[in-house]
């Protein structure tokens, strides 16, 4: 009778320890899905877009100004939105290169050039849209902006350097 109280034990903390790991288990996996859907929610339109959303609620906008922001919002939303469907095309254009038994360096070359014309014609258009942006704000509220940016960019320099080392550059913009 006395060693079946044992095994009793061994078996209710057998239990509980594997009850705790899928307790653990499921909650990281619930914790992670909604970690992705946050970091997702605000920067899946790019870092200007990020920052414009962020740094136009704290302006005091007027009206019309609300409507020109949300305009340049729209703009960018759809402009990123085409251009990552050409980013998934040309991932898997460059996946089948790749796959082919012989290498056409010229191709690959040529699939380069493609893709930096691409960044560069964005880049033109994101300043494009940071200026029509700049034009639409009165001086206090370029000012705030910049200030807003600045404090921005010195939190994430903060978090990015972290342990391992300094993170980008910040006074890099591009």
């Amino acid at each position: 009778v006395q060693e079946e109280k044992p095994m009793k034990k061994k078996s209710s903390k057998k239990i509980r320890i594997g009850s705790l790991i899928i307790l653990f288990l499921v909650t990281g996996i619930v914790g992670l899905g909604f970690a992705n859907g946050f970091r997702d929610k605000d920067r899946g339109d790019g870092h200007f877009r990020f920052m414009l959303n962020k740094v136009a609620d704290e302006l005091n906008l007027t009206e019309q100004q609300k409507t020109e922001v949300n305009k340049i919002k729209d703009e960018i939303k759809a402009k990123m939105d085409e251009k990552k469907k050409n980013r998934q095309d040309h991932a898997a254009e460059f996946e089948q290169m790749f796959r082919s038994d012989t290498f056409d360096k010229q191709k690959m070359l040529d699939f380069a050039k493609m893709r930096e014309t691409n960044r560069e014609e964005m880049r033109t258009f994101m300043v494009d849209e940071m200026a029509k942006f700049h034009a639409l704000l009165t001086p206090d509220q370029r000012n705030k902006a910049a200030d807003l940016m600045k404090e921005h960019r010195d939190k994430m320099c903060k978090f990015k350097d972290g342990p391992k080392g300094p993170g980008r550059d910040k006074d890099k913009m591009f």
